[in-house]
């Protein structure tokens, strides 16, 4: 069996490097490893880990430095939407390992894994600690969404949290199409806005957030992937101004490196009872 061809289940991704343990599981015996390393098939980043050529370098490297891909970082490995700014060396290790004071480490006692990268909920948890708490709630979003997972389901998984933590579940969505959707939505509840997430707009369809008769509309950074979808969205655009509606469409650099224009701009939108619905059909639905 060709190590590379071994998939383990992690985000449907195979990242390359494997614990004695796993490929125990899968058959490959201590000779059949030993003759791998003589082979160049597998090299050891580690004691008892075993990485394949072409592996996931990131993941060596986690375990390269004595502990497994954690944190931040295994939620990128997994796909999750993470905003920038976050380093891509999020490690946790063993309580016995001499550098665990500078790891990542969730509320828990969940020992180091001997996966290379961390289940999403250990990571999950984990990230509680090292994330701003608007940043987190996204990345929640994110796992709640892809997974079809509640709050409370999520919540439960991850076992004993702080009282500030419970708080953040409560200010999650799992209806958030995008990151930069949570982003907004969480600023603006903060600042007292009523804001409705994925609402149907009669004669336009859902649109991302609505507050009273002003639809905001979050594109992510690579939005569009097809020059059809960027014409449907001006074209719903178009027909949401005609039936009364006020609609803006903020970009990915909007939200996270223009945020005080954009709010400046939202706050003069809402004033004098602008955004109230006048002549746009009221559809409550979500």
């Amino acid at each position: 069996m060709s190590v590379t061809s071994i998939d383990t289940g992690h985000g449907g991704t195979v990242h390359g490097v494997f614990h004695r343990d796993e490929l125990e599981r899968l058959a490959i015996s201590r000779r059949e490893r030993l003759r791998m390393l003589a082979a160049e098939e597998l090299d050891s980043p580690r004691k008892d880990w075993y990485a394949a050529p072409g592996c996931h370098s990131v993941v060596k490297d986690a375990v390269s430095a004595g502990g497994v891909l954690a944190c931040v970082s295994a939620l990128k490995y997994y796909g999750f939407w993470v905003p920038p700014g976050y380093s891509n060396d999020h490690v946790r290790r063993a309580r016995s390992s001499p550098q665990y004071q500078q790891s990542c480490r969730g509320f828990s006692r969940t020992a180091a894994g001997r996966t290379a990268v961390d289940p999403v909920v250990t990571a999950l948890e984990c990230a509680a600690r090292c994330m701003r708490e608007e940043d987190w709630i996204a990345v929640c979003d994110s796992v709640q969404n892809a997974l079809g997972l509640s709050a409370d389901a999520l919540r439960g998984a991850m076992g004993t949290l702080p009282a500030r933590v419970q708080g953040w579940f409560a200010k999650t969505d799992c209806d958030a199409q995008s990151g930069t959707e949570s982003i907004v939505r969480v600023r603006l509840r903060a600042l007292g806005y009523k804001v409705v997430v994925q609402p149907r707009v009669e004669g336009v369809g859902h649109s991302d957030l609505r507050i009273g008769r002003l639809v905001i509309e979050c594109d992510g950074r690579q939005y569009h992937s097809s020059a059809a979808e960027f014409q449907a969205d001006r074209t719903r655009d178009r027909k949401a101004v005609i039936d009364g509606w006020i609609v803006i469409r903020l970009t990915y650099d909007d939200v996270l490196f223009g945020w005080a224009e954009v709010l400046e701009d939202i706050r003069a939108i809402t004033r004098k009872d602008r955004h109230r619905r006048r002549s746009a059909r009221d559809d409550t639905g979500r």
